[in-house]
C-alpha cells in the first residue's frame, strides 16, 4: 500500500480508533481534536499532533473529518484556522461524519476545486476498532478511487453513487434503526404487560423477520452488555437530519418522526448520554396511552 499524507480531524468515540488504524497502516498521519489530550497515544506512536484544523490539513493528500454534527463540520472547515485556508487544491476531503447531503453539497461548493467524498460509516465502536466498518462513499468515481486505498484499513468501501449518496443512505439507515428500536421497545412493553418472560419473547422474535435486529441488540436490551457505542442524543440528531432532508424533498417520514418523539422523551428523562438501545428501556417503562 502506498503511504499517503493523511490528516484526521475528530478523535471522538469513533474517530480515535479509526485514526489508530490509519497509523497502524503506516500512513503519514496528522491528527487534530477539538478537545486537547485525546491525541496523546497516537502522537506517542508516531502521529503528528496539530494545534488547529488548518495546521492539520496543510500538505495533506487526504483530509478526513469525523465530527459530531453540521455546526462542527462548518467550524472545522470554514471557521478561524479552518481546513479551507490551507487544504491543497489537489487534495481530497473525505467527510465521514453523519451530516446529511445538503451540508456535504454546500461544503463542496465552497471548497472547489478540492475534491470531496462523503463517506459516512455503518457500524459502531467495535467495528471501528477492528476495521470492519461499512463505508458508504458518495462522489465522482475517480475521487472515490483516489481515496479508497487510504480508507481500506477502516473497512469495506462501497461507492454508492454521486456526491451526497453516502450521506443520504446513512440517514436512511439510522432512521430505520431507531424506528425499529422504538418498535422493539413497544412490542416488549406489550409482552411485558402480558406477563411473558423477555428472553422467551426475544427467542421467538429472533426466529422471525426481526431476527438479525434482535440478535444484534439483544445483549444490550437485556442489560448483559452495557457499553456505549452510539449515544442516544446522536441518534436523535440523525433522526432530525433525516426528517429535514425528507421534508426538503416533499416527504414526511411519519414512523421516524414517532421514533424521534420517543427519543425526546428518553433524553428528557436523562438518557441522552446512554447507548441508543436505552430507547427500548425507556419505551418499556412507560409507553404513551391513548
Amino acid at each position: 500500500m502506498r503511504v499517503s499524507r493523511v490528516a484526521f480531524l475528530g478523535l471522538g468515540a469513533m474517530g480515535l480508533p479509526m485514526a489508530s488504524r490509519l497509523l497502524e497502516a503506516r500512513h503519514d498521519l496528522t491528527v487534530w481534536n477539538r478537545t486537547p489530550g485525546r491525541e496523546g497515544d497516537l502522537v506517542a506512536r508516531g502521529a503528528h499532533g496539530a494545534p488547529t484544523p488548518s495546521d492539520a490539513a496543510r500538505g495533506a493528500e487526504v483530509v478526513i473529518t469525523m465530527l459530531a454534527d453540521v455546526p462542527a463540520l462548518e467550524q472545522v472547515l470554514f471557521g478561524d484556522d479552518g481546513v479551507a485556508a490551507t487544504i491543497a487544491p489537489t487534495a481530497t476531503l473525505v467527510d465521514m461524519s453523519t451530516v446529511g447531503p445538503t451540508a456535504i453539497r454546500a461544503a463542496t461548493a465552497r471548497l472547489r476545486p478540492v475534491a470531496v467524498v462523503d463517506a459516512p460509516v455503518l457500524g459502531s465502536v467495535p467495528h471501528a476498532e477492528t476495521g470492519a466498518l461499512s463505508i458508504l462513499a458518495g462522489g465522482e468515481p475517480e475521487d472515490v478511487a483516489r481515496c479508497a486505498e487510504v480508507l481500506e484499513p477502516l473497512g469495506t468501501v462501497q461507492h454508492v453513487g454521486p456526491l451526497g449518496s453516502g450521506a443520504t443512505i446513512k440517514l436512511a439507515n439510522n432512521a430505520g434503526v431507531m424506528s425499529a428500536m422504538t418498535c422493539l421497545g413497544e412490542v416488549l412493553a406489550f409482552t411485558d404487560r402480558a406477563g411473558l418472560d423477555p428472553d422467551t419473547v426475544l427467542d421467538a422474535l429472533g426466529a422471525g423477520p426481526l431476527g438479525s435486529f434482535v440478535e444484534r441488540f439483544r445483549d444490550k436490551v437485556t442489560g448483559r452488555v452495557r457499553s456505549i457505542d452510539f449515544r442516544l442524543a446522536l441518534a436523535r440528531k440523525d433522526l432530525a437530519l433525516a426528517l429535514e432532508e425528507a421534508r426538503s424533498a416533499g416527504l414526511e417520514l411519519t414512523v421516524p418522526m414517532a421514533a424521534m418523539a420517543r427519543c425526546d422523551e428518553a433524553i428528557a428523562n436523562g438518557r441522552g448520554d446512554q447507548d441508543n438501545t436505552a430507547l427500548v428501556a425507556e419505551v418499556r417503562s412507560g409507553p404513551p396511552t391513548g
